[in-house]
């Protein structure tokens, strides 16, 4: 086996052995940089989502010279995909400037259509949402079947090279992915992409058996999109790894996280767990009102990506229950000087890292960043979090 290789294998078992509650050698480092690499490697986020052979060079350059363990994603968005159907959603403010997503376009489906979408939300999304979402699939016959046609070429030319990227970055840096396929909540689906967020919580209100009718609807239809993704990656001897981004039930009353988001998002966690799959939910805003509830998802089977919380309380409650990562403020690592970087680094590692189960990363992906200090933080949790 080569040298590379080795390195590959390390690092997954470091990584693996945190998400089993285990002491690997050190504090594993993930890097969850998103659209920093393209900022690294001095590109615009634009100019890798058009140009894949950037973004390709951006990872490279990521992985060979920021010490890490693992890289969370590969961080592109398929602009060609966009283009090709002709997406009111994602856009771009100037050539500098990430993909922004308007809320507005998510307003496409009207409250008295919630029982026709769970009487079949699949057929719903093909006849309806989609071409509301995307202006060349409301076009007629064959315009539309060309775009489709297009956009699935587009699609499956990013998932190619995406894929070349991940063997690159392994073959030529020994470093791995993280992520297999990415899923949504179904709440969070419909309010950011079907009614938008101020309709859905409207809806809680106004129509609120109709709501999560189609809540539960939609659930099993999220779980054959996770699966599909998870099976499309050759198995090993890792579990596959599947992220869901949440960001709606800090926004909720406890009896709505309770009536709307808890029993579809225990559904999921159950179901993956029961297939070996382990998810990793970005756990976004304070979540210490749930932190009770958390404590019932399978243990040993995801990896708590938290933004914001007292990482003692986290650990106190969660540490028997779920691998624990970020915590750390991205912001500081732009705005903080290198001192007050390893000092909050130490921090965490000190309160988290005792008896395992923790993986160091940022409290959300980086957007930009200072390299001295992202690269000074690294080195000292690699040195420090020796067990």
């Amino acid at each position: 086996m080569s040298d590379m290789m080795n390195l590959y294998q390390e690092r997954l078992d470091r990584v693996f052995k945190a998400f089993n509650l285990e002491q690997p050698d050190r504090v594993p480092v993930l890097g969850t940089y998103g659209s920093w690499c393209a900022e690294f490697a001095g590109y615009t986020d634009a100019e890798t989502n058009w140009d894949m052979d950037k973004g390709g060079k951006a990872m490279m350059k990521v992985a060979s010279e920021i010490p890490l363990d693992m890289v969370h994603n590969y961080f592109g968005r398929p602009g060609g995909v966009y283009q090709a159907l002709g997406s009111k959603a994602f856009h771009y403010l100037s050539d500098s400037t990430v993909a922004q997503y308007s809320d507005e376009s998510a307003q496409i489906m009207t409250a008295d259509e919630y029982p026709e979408f769970a009487n079949d939300p699949f057929r719903f999304m093909v006849e309806k949402i989609l071409p509301r979402k995307y202006a060349e699939l409301a076009k007629p016959s064959p315009v539309k079947d060309l775009a489709f046609a297009k956009g699935a070429m587009k699609f499956g030319m990013f998932g190619e090279q995406s894929g070349g990227i991940a063997g690159a970055l392994a073959a030529q840096c020994g470093m791995p992915k993280l992520l297999d396929g990415v899923i949504i909540h179904p709440m969070d689906w419909i309010a950011d992409f079907f009614r938008g967020i101020k309709n859905a919580f409207m809806d809680i209100r106004r129509c609120p058996e109709d709501f999560l009718a189609a809540i539960e609807a939609f659930t099993p239809l999220i779980i054959r999109f996770g699966m599909g993704q998870a099976l499309m990656v050759p198995p090993t001897q890792y579990p596959k790894v599947i992220l869901i981004p949440i960001h709606l039930p800090t926004m909720l009353k406890v009896a709505d996280f309770n009536k709307f988001f808890w029993p579809a998002f225990k559904t999921i966690m159950e179901f993956f767990a029961s297939h070996n799959i382990n998810v990793v939910p970005l756990y976004e805003g304070d979540w210490s009102r749930y932190y009770d509830h958390l404590q019932e998802l399978p243990a040993k089977k995801s990896m708590g990506w938290f933004e914001y919380g007292d990482p003692k309380e986290i650990k106190d409650k969660l540490g028997d229950t779920m691998c624990i990562s970020g915590l750390y403020p991205a912001t500081l690592l732009q705005f903080g000087t290198k001192e007050e970087c390893i000092a909050k680094a130490k921090e965490l590692v000190d309160i988290l890292a005792p008896g395992g189960g923790y993986v160091f990363g940022t409290d959300k992906e980086l957007i930009t960043g200072k390299a001295e200090n992202i690269i000074a933080v690294n080195k000292f949790v690699m040195e420090y979090g020796i067990y």
